[in-house]
């Protein structure tokens, strides 16, 4: 292991962290496009200069500058940070997690050690050869990531939106609410 390798580990894990931890959306957004440009280095260090500059160009630009709007709108909406609106999925999320990572498990059991890709040749990082890398012996992997991103995106939407559902209200609640109204008046 080089010297590389622990500087661009300690940095992925710290940023990560940090990315999860800060309490300032801006600065966890941040903390985020810092742990994308360090593993834009880590593809370069590995030869997959297509990835690298997928990463630098996709998801630190373009991902992170629609995230960085994002958070600027709720900020200027005022939205309730840490509202735990949905109590009852706690434990539904914590399952579908826990099935996640058992397939997660499952897929990466069988792709066996990982010596036998140092004889896969990348040729800098093409899409070519990647592709078969990718689809081929990591097919189910990248597919578990996909539908990660997918839930997450989805749980993301339904955080963020304001409350539009009205309670239903039997008839004769409502009636007595507004003899109570007309009453106090």
């Amino acid at each position: 292991m080089s010297a590389f390798d622990l500087i661009a580990g300690v940095l992925l894990v710290a940023s990560a962290l940090a990315a999860v931890t800060l309490k300032n959306a801006v600065h966890a957004g941040l903390a985020l496009v810092g742990n994308f440009l360090v593993l834009a280095m880590v593809y370069f260090a590995l030869e997959a200069q297509f990835l690298g500059w997928i990463q630098i160009i996709v998801y630190a630009g373009a991902v992170m500058v629609l995230f960085l709007f994002v958070i600027m709108l709720l900020y200027d909406a005022n939205a309730d940070v840490g509202v735990d609106r949905l109590p009852w999925m706690r434990p539904v999320g914590a399952a579908l997690a826990a099935v996640f990572f058992l397939a997660l498990a499952y897929a990466f059991s069988g792709v066996g050690p990982v010596n036998p890709l140092a004889d896969v040749k990348l040729a800098g990082g093409l899409p070519g050869p990647l592709g078969k890398l990718l689809y081929g012996l990591w097919l189910y992997i990248v597919l578990l990531i996909a539908v990660l991103l997918f839930a997450a995106t989805v749980s993301a939407v339904v955080l963020v939106q304001p409350q539009t559902r009205k309670a239903r209200v039997k008839p004769q609640v409502a009636e007595r609410d507004r003899e109570l109204e007309e009453v106090g008046k």
